[in-house]
């Protein structure tokens, strides 16, 4: 490991001193709350406010002027860094916020940052993007980056959900936490059994694949282009409907009553929006635990390593960065979720509506995409 002059986290035990800024209806928090949160949505606020009420709120981190804190944690808006967004970069203006969060760090004189996003960033514009991302975070003073795609099966929930985690550190030591080993889920998670009870798939789709998948969910996502809530849906035994806004937010590790919500959409983009609340608090508790963290299996540094001879980026899907240095990070690959069945609540009455079903039929005849014989029998029942 790197020597570092800077002061380190203590170690466990200690109190972690951090802020939250984009913090949504949290999610990229620690076991204990943050010093402050940082939240411009009053609708997400409100949550905040519902469930920490001993926590203040700050309304805009381009005006914030923090505490002194240890970490700074953030998921920097995406919309414009997504596939689905207007991959418009950090030029773009949410995703520019990125640098807000930095300022906001260096004046709370932080040693440590905790950023979340979207996987895109690793690919985006060839690489480009996270190069820069790299280089503004170094230039702020947090001189060892590393980065880590997890996905939210891995820690037990089964909603396929790869976010992009990164800890930049003035300590080589506190930014390679990240690599450490992610806690075993039970087995009950990764049953045969209940992965055959129930399956997720995409409603609005049907042009393209409605990416069934049995035993989880797909992304649950912010909202459709029309600006509405657009959850999964979900296939059981004769059962066809969407996920409820309880079942969504469960699915992201959240127990938060559905009353501190101002309406069921506000819910659904809240859950869409979100950090999964067990990957969060595994990233930052890990902060306290460095004498447990494994020591990183570094790959060899290559000279095209990044880029192939068409030009195209492979950053790797965990890395570090320190002195301008990239190196990819072996990591094993760990048991998945597949127990969507235990997430549902199978005395619910919802389902999907004729129109609904008419519309997915329609759009998996014309394009010729697959559809499980069971459940498009469904659909026919329900159209009808």
């Amino acid at each position: 490991m790197l020597p570092c002059e800077a002061a380190r986290v203590e170690g466990k035990g200690e109190a972690l001193r951090y802020l939250s800024c984009f913090s949504g209806i949290g999610g990229l928090e620690a076991s204990q709350p943050p010093e402050l949160f940082c939240e411009a949505d009053e609708s997400a606020a409100s949550v905040l406010r519902q469930v920490h009420p001993s926590v203040d709120i700050a309304p805009d981190v381009q005006t914030l002027k923090p505490p002194k804190v240890d970490v700074i944690a953030g998921g920097w808006p995406c919309q414009d860094l997504s596939v689905a967004g207007l991959q418009a970069g950090l030029a773009g203006l949410r995703s520019s916020l990125l640098l807000d969060m930095l300022r906001v760090a260096r004046e709370a004189k932080a040693h440590t940052i905790v950023a979340e996003n979207v996987t895109n960033l690793l690919r985006m514009r060839n690489g480009r993007e996270f190069s820069a991302s790299l280089s503004a975070i170094a230039d702020f003073g947090f001189a060892y980056i590393a980065w880590r795609v997890l996905n939210t099966r891995e820690f037990g929930l089964p909603q396929n959900r790869s976010r992009l985690l990164i800890i930049a550190s003035k300590d080589p030591a506190v930014a390679s936490t990240l690599f450490r080993k992610v806690p075993p889920i039970p087995k009950r998670a990764i049953s045969p059994k209940a992965r055959d009870r129930a399956a997720g798939f995409y409603w609005t789709a049907g042009t393209h694949s409605i990416n069934y998948s049995r035993g989880y969910v797909p992304t649950i996502k912010i909202g459709s282009s029309l600006g509405i809530a657009s959850p999964p849906a979900v296939h059981y035994e004769s059962v066809v409907r969407t996920l409820s806004p309880s079942e969504s937010l469960r699915l992201q590790g959240f127990d938060i009553p559905i009353e501190f919500f101002s309406s069921p959409s506000g819910a659904y983009k809240a859950a869409g929006n979100a950090v999964a609340r067990p990957i969060g608090r595994w990233v930052l508790d890990g902060l306290l635990e460095l004498e447990s963290a494994d020591t990183p299996k570094w790959a060899p540094t290559q000279d095209e390593l990044f880029s192939d001879k068409s030009g195209q980026a492979k950053y790797p899907s965990a890395g570090f960065w320190a002195d301008g240095v990239i190196t990819a990070v072996g990591m094993e690959r760990h048991s998945v979720a597949s127990n969507l069945i235990d997430f549902l609540d199978l005395s619910s009455s919802d389902r999907l509506s004729a129109r609904a079903s008419r519309g997915l039929l329609d759009r998996l005849t014309r394009s010729g995409q697959p559809c499980p014989p069971d459940l498009r029998s469904l659909l026919e029942d329900l159209a009808a």
